[in-house]
Order: structure tokens, then sequence, then C-alpha cells
């Protein structure tokens, strides 16, 4: 075996019921940590069950997940060798009180002195040692020197933006420093999804994040199916073309959002028609608006056919054309967007970025895994690698257009009648489903039908520490389109 071998190392570890989970011992968890400076392999995830700690990876197509045995309170720190790495082990301190030996951020990611306990998840909480008054932004020395005014973004400024906020530091009229906080959106799902059955746990995945309310449900359900060996017999299927009617109407969304930030009116007016068209579609046919509760464990349905009506399709088709045509015109959205908020290549590789943020920077072929429904597709003559707004929204038309492509092929895709319920499954599995930003990760452990552990990965975690270098060198008037373009979910980054 090649000591600089990642993959390698993980798979010498003890087996256990999930198949691509092996268990190292700390000493061999160091090795891979070492390892993984002299591999491009990307870090998926980082999280914990309270005995152990997970490092979820893709070795080519193949899922590897990496586990170690908490010893006394603390295991090896992977964000030296994977920057991404950094936010989830702050989490895991906040929920667990498990520390990351050699990390180089241990502040708070979701407590923010708010809280009545620490480390809420574990068996017996202590509690919080101060007053809950909040935690307060302390400005580096390098900004003080600077001078100048340091100006603050969200979460309270009376708009419908993620709930993040930003500190933003301006010794002049560009941007030179960015502090994020979290927090704001964090809902306690890792412990409120305990003793669930799935159905029941399968509502709180679909409300995570309401433009990926889909890719959510699929990614969970083929979890369990892989916990309790449960064929999927078309509910795959069914999911990925509901997940594309979800890709088109959040995109659309974006795009609208973008137009009307730079007021761009026809632009804006002609995408939130095509939105509400696609929203109206979803309530008519498959009954709700937004997707919820469509792959509910235990539920039956009469199967009929979910390919989209044809009236949609061609309506779809006609917009995204003039959607196209307005997106290039002199001083429309593409012209106003560019160069702002660019995110290098090698800055998306540095935090792990997946989905159409990495491929509008430049990184055209991404590790998936061979599933139904991921698309592997080039996009080079659509972004040029340009890694900047233009590059982003010019991404999202660009799938719009691939989506309809795969809905006026979806004939006759009906959904099962019957929906396997699990509700005596016990076992252990990961799954996954391509939302529309990016690659969505559920983990769960069943015993006796209910849940016992769980995790989920959204895309919107590596973006969202990523901003200080997006945002650097922009004003403050660039703030809100370029956050805009990103797709950022608070709700999926906090749980």
């Amino acid at each position: 075996m090649n000591g600089d071998d990642a993959a390698a190392l993980i798979r010498t570890g003890g087996r256990t019921t999930c198949a691509a989970r092996f268990v190292l011992t700390p000493d061999r968890w160091l090795d891979m940590a070492h390892a993984l400076s002299r591999t491009t392999m990307p870090l998926l995830g980082l999280w914990a069950d309270g005995v152990q700690v997970h490092a979820l990876f893709m070795d080519g197509e193949v899922l590897l997940i990496a586990s170690v045995a908490v010893t006394d309170g603390r295991y090896q720190a992977l964000s030296p060798m994977r920057a991404g790495a950094s936010a989830h082990e702050r989490i895991i301190h906040d929920l667990w009180g498990i520390a990351a030996m050699g990390s180089h951020d241990d502040a708070p990611w979701l407590d923010q002195g708010g809280w009545p306990v620490t480390w809420p998840l574990r068996d017996r909480p202590p509690p919080a040692s101060a007053a809950p008054d909040g935690v307060e932004f302390t400005d580096d020395i390098a900004l003080q020197q600077a001078g100048g005014v340091v100006l603050g973004y969200g979460p309270a400024d009376g708009g419908f933006d993620s709930p993040f906020h930003l500190r933003l530091g301006m010794p002049g009229e560009r941007i030179t420093q960015v502090t994020t906080r979290m927090g704001y959106a964090h809902r306690g799902l890792c412990v409120r999804m305990r003793g669930l059955a799935p159905a029941q746990a399968a509502q709180l995945a679909a409300r995570i994040d309401a433009t990926a309310t889909m890719a959510h449900q699929l990614a969970f359900f083929r979890a369990l199916a892989t916990a309790t060996g449960t064929a999927m017999d078309g509910i795959s299927a069914a999911g990925v073309v509901l997940g594309e009617v979800e890709r088109i109407a959040t995109h659309l969304d974006c795009l609208m959002q973008a137009a009307e930030r730079v007021g761009d009116v026809r632009f804006a007016s002609l995408a939130g028609e095509l939105l509400e068209y696609v929203r109206e579609t979803c309530r008519a046919q498959y009954g709700r608006r937004l997707l919820l509760d469509r792959l509910l464990p235990g539920g039956a349905v009469p199967p009929h056919d979910l390919s989209p009506a044809a009236e949609m399709i061609r309506a779809l088709q006609t917009g995204r054309a003039e959607l196209r045509r307005l997106f290039r015109r002199p001083r429309g959205l593409a012209m106003q967007g560019r160069d702002l908020g660019i995110l290098s290549a090698d800055h998306a590789r540095r935090w792990g970025i997946m989905g159409f943020v990495g491929q509008a920077s430049g990184i055209e072929y991404e590790p998936r895994p061979s599933l139904p429904g991921y698309r592997t597709h080039r996009v080079g003559d659509v972004a040029e690698g340009r890694g900047d707004v233009t590059a982003r929204l010019a991404i999202r038309l660009h799938e719009i257009g691939l989506g309809v492509q795969r809905l006026s092929a979806a004939h006759e895709t009906v959904m099962p009648a019957s929906i396997p319920s699990f509700s005596d499954g016990t076992g252990e599995g990961i799954g996954h489903a391509e939302g529309p930003s990016g690659p969505v990760w559920h983990w769960v452990r069943l015993e006796g039908g209910r849940i016992a552990a769980w995790w989920c990965g959204d895309p919107s975690l590596a973006r969202i520490q990523a901003l200080p270098d997006i945002l650097r060198g922009a004003t403050y008037d660039d703030v809100g389109l370029i956050v805009t373009s990103l797709g950022l979910s608070a709700a999926g980054a906090d749980l």
C-alpha cells in the first residue's frame, strides 16, 4: 500500500454494517490526515454521533466514510489538509463538545451565546457558562490598523435574504476583510430526528431547504433504502423527474432576484412569470407548489404519470430562449454581473465547492456517484471558467435548458402506488441527490424502525466558508447581487 494513498488507508479500517464505512484507529486516522495533503480526494462532509467522528470522501466515483473513536473528547482535525472541514469541526464542537486537535478555527459556528446549555447533543449537556447575551464580533489587528469603516450585511435587514451576518471591513471603497456569523437558522434537526419514525423524519428532511426539498427527500430516502437493503422500485426515477422541475423553478427564482437587484425589469418579469407557471403547474399536477412530502415512507397514492404537461414544456422552451436573449443584450444582466464576485478554480477546489458554482469557476468534471439522475456535462463554452456572477447565472440558464430537455423525454414516469415504510428497519446507510445548488447528502442509522442518528450535508456550507475569497475586492453595493448568484441557504448550512 502506498502511504500517500488516503483511500487505501481508509480501506484498511474495520468494516461496518454500512458498506462504505471503515473504522480507523486514532493512529490510522492521523496517517490518513497526513496523506490527504498528498492527494486531491475531496472531503464531502464531517460529522459526529457522540462516540465516533465520521468523514465522507469521494474516491473517483466511490463513496468512502472514515470513522474514528472520540478519545478524551478529541480527534485529529482535518482542516489543515481540507479547508472546507473547518465549519464541520466547529459545528461538531458546538453540538457535542468534541474538539478537533490542530484545527484552524475554533470559533463557534452555531452557538452564538443564546443557548441555555452548552453542547446540547451530549447525554447530559452542561448549562451555559454565562448569560445568553450573544457573541460579539472581534476585529483583528489588520482591520483595526487599516482604518476605514466596518459595515454589516444581514440578517435583520428587512428583506428576504438568507439569515446570516457578514461583517465587511472597508478601509477604502473595496472590501478587504469578511467575517461571517452563522447559527441564526439553526433548528436543532439532529436532536429532533432522534427517535422519529422514517415518515416523520422524512417530513423534517423535506423542510431543510424549500429550494431543494425534492433533493433532500430523495437523498434521505436513498439513505433509508441503503440502510435496510430495500429496492427503490421506480422511486428514484420519480424523484429525479420531480427534482428537475424543482431545479428549473429554483434557477428561475434566483435569476429573477438577480435581475431585480440590477433593475432589469424585463428579465425579472419574464423569469417571474415562468416561475409562477411552474409553481402553479406543480400545484395542479403534483398537489404542492413546492413539492413537499412527495416521498413519504409508508405513503400510498394512486399510480399517476409524473411527466410534466406539454404546455409547461413549450412555455419553458420559448421563455428560456427569450431569457437568453435578454441576458446577453447590451446593459443586460450578463454585462452587469461580469467580473463581480470571482471565485477561482483553485479556491473552489480548496473549499470543496461543487455544483453550478464549481462549474462556473471552470471545474468541468465533478466526482459524482454513478446513480440515476446525476448529469455530467461540459459547460466551458457557457461559463468560460470566469467564476463571476455572470458565469454562475449563465450556468443556471444552461441548466434550465438541460432540465427542459430531460423533462421532454420523461414519458410515462409513474409514481409507485406504495412507498416502503422502513417501519422495522435496522441498519446504516448514506444517500445523496443532485439538488439545484449541488450534491445533497443524508446519512442515517436506524434501530428498530426509528432514527437513532442522522446527518445532512448541504452545498451551502462550503460556499459560505468561501465568502471572504469571493467578496474581497467588491464594493458594498455589489454584495447583494454576488450573494444572490451563489444560491446560499443558511438553513441548509445551519440545520
